[in-house]
């Protein structure tokens, strides 16, 4: 199954958007901000297929991030 990683400092958007994946067949893992999003990547060890990330975060924004 592909992997897709949401981040957005807002979680309603997270769970819309996770919902949508995840009826597309991804797995999904949520990151509030793009350190967050960091770590997970780190724990994972595995290719994320897909990155859907907000441009204005706190602490690391989503240009940052990528």
């Amino acid at each position: 199954m592909p992997k897709a990683l949401v981040v957005d400092d807002s979680k309603a958007v997270r769970m819309i958007l996770g919902k949508t994946l995840r009826d597309l067949g991804f797995e999904v893992r949520e990151a509030a901000n793009g350190r967050e999003a960091l770590d997970v990547i780190e724990i994972e060890k595995t290719a994320v297929s897909l990155v859907l990330a907000d441009w204005n975060m706190p602490e690391l924004n989503g240009m940052e991030l990528l």
